[in-house]
């Protein structure tokens, strides 16, 4: 019988056996040559990083973020959802498989990885840039127009489906009345009325209903108004405001009100005061809008800067399929 050294020597170099006399299979190739340019396949991964996430991150964030949302509602989640679990199901699945067949992993678990961190910040900022951003432009939409409004004869009970009023020559904003509410945010209102409903030692309204407001615009209790439009003589426009978390809040500096200038106040609706409604509920949807293209420039450079620095500092390095042929040895 051959020697064990005749015959790892009939079989060439670079090959083993654990058990004398039988051949093996060889031992995986462990180099130390430099890096070659790299290959077409390489190229088509770092396109797919480069331009995948960030087409998600634009796909979810338009979804969540405009009017869609406003008409769907609560169905709105399903496609969102699913932005996030399929790309991250199928990088997962091209992990598995390379994992089976010794390829190299390391392009499809940075693909699970960017493509997750697209879905996750797509979503969230989304969301986020709907209800402070873009909701009030469409929930607005859906009311109605009132021209010609004396705040001094009009009760709130009859605008109670406004979004924009017209409000009569001669409305202005009522300073001299205006309070304060403060819960981590100071909420400020005060009452829109005209020279008729001017609080006097001896007269004043049956009831004080239409209320000028805003968040952050006076100091706490103080009677210093500074919201919308409230200097400017033009201004007799007022843009509802329909926000449920600020408006309890805005009900509350007019009970303050009531009790401290002894006002009637019936039920009270809130606007912000200004020249132009039009313009300022088109405001809403522009700020919506820069914020969709800013997030989406920031999450398309983050996502550049995350594939370069794995393109430099990992890939091709074959350090994943040596290990993985290793550990099948």
């Amino acid at each position: 019988m051959a020697s064990r050294g005749a015959l790892r020597q009939d079989f060439g170099p670079g090959y083993s056996s654990a058990v004398p006399g039988l051949p093996s299979r060889p031992l995986p190739a462990m180099s130390n040559a430099p890096r070659g340019p790299p290959d077409m396949r390489q190229l088509c991964k770092a396109f797919a990083n480069l331009v995948g996430p960030p087409l998600l991150f634009m796909f979810v964030s338009s979804l969540l973020s405009f009017k869609l949302h406003f008409q769907l509602e609560g169905l709105i989640w399903i496609p969102a959802l699913a932005a996030l679990v399929v790309p991250a199901y199928l990088a997962h699945c091209t992990e598995k498989h390379a994992a089976e067949h010794r390829l190299d992993r390391s392009w499809p678990r940075l693909s699970m990885v960017l493509f997750s961190i697209a879905a996750i910040s797509g979503i969230v900022f989304g969301a986020l840039n709907y209800w402070y951003a873009a909701w009030p432009s469409y929930a607005l939409e859906g009311l109605r127009i009132y021209n010609d409004i004396d705040a001094s004869e009009t009760q709130g009970a009859r605008l109670l489906d406004s979004g924009l009023v017209n409000f009569a020559k001669g409305s202005r904003v009522l300073t001299d009345l205006a309070m304060s509410y403060t819960d981590q945010e100071t909420y400020c209102v005060a009452p829109i009325t005209t020279n008729r409903g001017k609080k006097t030692k001896d007269t004043s309204l049956a009831s004080y209903d239409l209320w000028a407001a805003g968040v952050g615009c006076c100091s706490p209790g103080q009677s210093n108004f500074k919201c919308g439009e409230f200097d400017n003589p033009d201004a007799r426009q007022g843009l509802r405001l329909v926000d449920p978390s600020q408006l309890e809040y805005f009900q509350l500096a007019v009970q303050q009100a009531e009790a401290a200038y002894n006002l009637q106040v019936g039920h009270p609706l809130f606007f912000t005061w200004v020249k132009d409604a039009d313009q300022g509920l088109g405001n809403f949807f522009r700020t919506a809008f820069k914020n969709f293209i800013v997030a989406n420039i920031f999450h398309a450079g983050f996502n550049l800067v995350c594939v370069v620095a794995f393109v430099v500092l990992f890939a091709g390095s074959g350090k994943d399929t040596g290990l993985a042929a290793l550990d099948e040895y």
